[in-house]
């Protein structure tokens, strides 16, 4: 029971950060103009993280959460940096860099730097972010040099954040209901962009022009791909009164028709491979999966003849279309790259110039292939840091299987068939260095790595 002086104390010690607060927000407000770097985003940023800090950093996981369906709603500040440059930046940015910050000042106040958690898997990601900092020094283009940096600190964030605030059984769940209104509302856009194209033939011949809000529509296939085992597992996890539960299978539904649409054959594939790793290991569920996947086969064919002809059409000629040509003409070009560069690589986004250089084109991608693309941005060092990550999320899989209650395997599981997804996909499409792909990624290995042997916590 609280007495006089310990309610007392309490308002002491909350009147002390407040006002230590107020003091950090007078200086950050004051430096600026010190240095002459006053804007209005400037001023912007720091008072939304001051009120941030008094109104949000006992629920800070939640805009932490809402930043992976802001995804969504793509690019929405612009402002020049110079002439013929326009920094773009997304909601979910803006969101994870005030959750950052707050967290990050909270900790600071309140004495508890320490107490944030790290891991091995942290420090690697650092170690990569060391490295591509360091590569500025090798550089042929600022702006390319830029936007590969910012996806690599947005990785860093997103998991660094996840460890340290989704670290309970209610916030893993909400996390995973976030994953289901991301899937709703992509799903929604590319019904809605399928529908004012015509549902013409232009998704066979011209996929890879068509985009949404958040970019291309390969893109979001990855990320559909990558949520949709996950979105599963928590179907079959929820107790059957639950009055969620229809919501997410409907969230799978939705998410797998759309993303059969696509006609994303790297995405189909390691979808399918991830539900196959749950069909095997979700033993009581095989017959809902075969009757599931009878009902969907079916209804594609049925009601999207056109789509499903078109989808066994790609895979037909899957090792003889243009696209696949490219793709060997994409990782001889990349190899010709590492060889003129072997230990330390071209620098973080600088594969594209090379790629314009060499092929002579106006315009470039990066390699559809996660592990050559880290050898061409760092060399060796990247390759090498690139696989420890993987080897280390190996080892918390093997570890996970073992330790978890078997009431929590079925979620576990879903996790474990992401990741296999993930693997799997970055093999053939460009998906970690895509910036709202890397989000969702580390977000969900965040929350991978707080499933503990009483986990949810």
């Amino acid at each position: 029971m609280f007495t006089g002086n310990n309610i007392q104390a309490i308002k002491a010690a909350n009147g002390r950060q407040l006002m230590k607060l107020f003091l950090l927000a007078i200086l950050a407000l004051f430096l600026p103009v010190v240095f002459n770097f006053t804007s209005y985003y400037i001023i912007s940023a720091i008072l939304f993280i001051f009120f941030g800090c008094i109104f949000f950093r006992a629920k800070l996981y939640l805009l932490l959460i809402l930043s992976i369906p802001a995804l969504a709603y793509g690019q929405f500040i612009y402002f020049p940096v110079t002439v013929n440059w326009i920094y773009e930046a997304s909601l979910t940015e803006v969101i994870i860099i005030l959750v950052f910050s707050i967290f990050l000042i909270d900790k600071f106040i309140n004495g508890e730097l320490k107490k944030i958690r790290t891991n091995s898997l942290l420090y690697l990601l650092l170690a990569y972010l060391i490295i591509s900092l360091i590569s500025f020094i090798n550089i042929v283009d600022f702006r390319l040099y830029v936007a590969g940096l910012k996806t690599i600190v947005f990785s860093c964030l997103a998991y660094w954040l996840s460890i340290n605030l989704l670290d309970n059984k209610q916030k893993i769940n909400l996390f995973i209901y976030s994953l289901t209104a991301t899937v709703l509302i992509l799903s929604g856009q590319i019904f809605i962009k399928f529908y004012q194209i015509g549902w013409s033939s232009k998704f066979f011949f011209e996929r890879s022009s068509i985009t949404i809000t958040l970019g291309a529509i390969a893109t979001t296939a990855a990320i559909l791909a990558l949520i949709l085992p996950i979105i599963l597992s928590l179907y079959f996890y929820l107790d059957q009164n639950n009055k969620i539960k229809p919501l997410v299978f409907i969230g799978f539904a939705i998410g797998a028709l759309a993303m059969f649409l696509t006609l994303g054959k790297a995405a189909i594939f390691s979808l399918s491979l991830g539900l196959g790793y749950l069909f095997i290991k979700l033993k009581n569920k095989r017959i809902i999966f075969t009757l599931a996947a009878l009902v969907f086969v079916v209804g594609c064919f049925i009601f999207f003849t056109s789509f499903f002809s078109g989808l066994l059409e790609r895979l037909s000629y899957a090792f003889i279309d243009a696209n696949s040509k490219f793709r060997i003409l994409e990782y001889q070009t990349g190899w010709k790259i590492i060889k003129d560069n072997p230990w330390f690589g071209v620098g973080a986004g600088q594969q594209l110039y090379y790629f314009k250089k060499l092929l002579n084109f106006n315009t470039a991608q990066l390699v559809n292939n996660f592990f050559l693309q880290a050898w061409i941005d760092f060399g060796i060092i990247g390759l090498a840091l690139a696989v420890l990550m993987f080897g280390n999320i190996y080892r918390r899989i093997v570890s996970l299987a073992k330790s978890l209650k078997p009431t929590e395997l079925t979620l576990g599981f879903g996790f474990i068939a992401a990741l296999i997804v993930s693997l799997v996909n970055g093999l053939a499409e460009v998906t970690f260095f895509a910036l709202p792909y890397a989000i969702v990624f580390w977000s969900i290995t965040g929350i991978f790595y707080n499933l503990e042997k009483d986990s949810p916590r």
